[in-house]
C-alpha cells in the first residue's frame, strides 16, 4: 500500500511545476481526500473516512447513521425482559436495597425464576441466586439503567427518575430501550462482565458490527465470519492483546469479540440471534443472524 501511494504521488506531482509549497500541499490534500473516500475491501464497502466516523463519531454523523429515539414497537430481548421486570418492581414506591446498595435477594431470586425458563443458560449451568451479582444479566442492566439516568439510589432505595417516568408516559419501553442501549455502548464497561482482557477497542468499534449485521445478517452465518471480518478490518488490534503461552492473540481476540460483541451486546439486546452449532468442551461455535430489531435501532444512510 505504501509503495502504491509513492507511485501515485510521483505520477501526480512528479512532472508538474508548482509556484509554491502551498500549491503542492493543496494537490496532496486533494489526493488524500480522494483516497479516503474510496471504498475499502476489508471495510466491506466503507471508505476510510466513513470508518473513521464510525469509530470516533458514531452518534454525531447523521449523514451516515442515525439512531431513532423511539422504536416502532416494544423490543423483545433478554435486556428488555429484565428491564421491564426491574421497572415494574421499583414502581412508585421504589425498591429497597441491601446495605451494599444492591438489589435484595428475594427480588433477584424471583426475577431469575421468571428469566431462566424463557432464556435458559446455554451451558446448562445451575446457578443459585444469593445476591444481585449472582444474576449477572440483572446486575448489568441495573448498572446500565443507572448510567442511563433511568433509575437512581436515594436513602437506601432504588427509584425511577423523572426522565424515566416521562419517557414511560410518552412511549413506554419503545423510548426507554434506546436510552438503555446507548448507555451500554457509551458508558458501561463491557469488560466488566467477563474475565477477558480489557481491549476497549472492541467496544469502541460496535458500529462496524451493526453495519455487518445490516449487510449480511439476513442469513445465518458462523460467528467466525464476523470475528474474521473484524480482524481483517482492524489487524492492529492484535497489538493490544497480552500474549499467552497457550493461545495465539488471534484466538484471544476471537473469543473476546464473540462473547462481548455478538453474545453480550447484539444477542443480549435482541439485535442478533445466536445458536450453538458445536458441543466443544471449551470453545463452542455459534451461528448468527440479525433480527428485525437491529434495523429499528440503527439506520444506515450510506451512499
Amino acid at each position: 500500500m505504501r509503495q502504491d501511494m509513492k507511485e501515485d504521488i510521483h505520477n501526480l506531482i512528479g512532472n508538474q511545476s508548482f509556484g509554491s509549497i502551498e500549491e503542492v500541499q493543496a494537490v496532496l490534500d486533494q489526493y488524500q481526500q480522494q483516497k479516503n473516500e474510496v471504498p475499502v475491501d476489508d471495510f466491506h464497502g466503507l471508505s476510510s473516512e466513513q470508518m473513521h466516523r464510525f469509530l470516533h463519531m458514531p452518534f454525531e454523523t447523521p449523514e451516515l447513521v442515525t439512531f431513532p429515539p423511539v422504536l416502532k414497537k416494544d423490543p423483545e430481548s433478554k435486556a428488555a425482559f429484565i428491564l421491564s421486570m426491574l421497572i415494574k418492581e421499583i414502581g412508585e414506591d421504589g425498591l429497597k436495597l441491601t446495605a451494599k446498595g444492591n438489589l435484595g435477594r428475594k427480588f433477584c431470586q424471583q426475577a431469575f425464576e421468571k428469566y431462566q425458563p424463557r432464556y435458559p443458560d446455554p451451558y446448562g449451568l445451575k446457578i443459585t441466586i444469593h445476591s444481585e451479582t449472582n444474576f449477572e444479566p440483572l446486575h448489568a442492566i441495573r448498572l446500565t439503567a443507572q448510567l442511563a439516568g433511568l433509575v437512581r439510589k436515594y436513602k437506601g432505595r432504588l427509584l425511577l427518575t423523572k426522565k424515566c417516568k416521562k419517557a414511560l408516559d410518552r412511549h413506554g419501553l419503545r423510548e426507554i430501550y434506546p436510552l438503555l442501549l446507548h448507555a451500554y455502548i457509551r458508558k458501561f464497561n463491557w469488560g466488566y462482565r467477563d474475565g477477558f482482557q480489557e481491549i476497549p477497542f472492541i467496544q469502541q468499534s460496535f458500529l462496524f458490527t451493526l453495519y455487518l449485521l445490516h449487510k449480511y445478517g439476513s442469513k445465518w452465518k458462523p460467528a467466525t465470519f464476523y470475528s474474521d471480518s473484524y480482524l481483517r478490518a482492524f489487524p492492529m488490534i492484535l497489538q493490544e492483546i497480552e500474549p499467552k503461552m497457550y493461545e495465539p492473540p488471534e484466538d484471544t481476540l476471537q473469543h473476546g469479540y464473540i462473547l462481548r460483541t455478538l453474545q453480550r451486546f447484539a444477542g443480549f439486546f435482541g439485535l442478533a440471534d445466536l445458536e450453538q452449532i458445536s458441543e466443544g468442551p471449551i470453545n463452542r461455535e455459534y451461528k448468527v443472524r440479525a433480527t428485525g430489531l437491529v434495523k429499528e435501532i440503527v439506520h444506515f444512510t450510506l451512499a
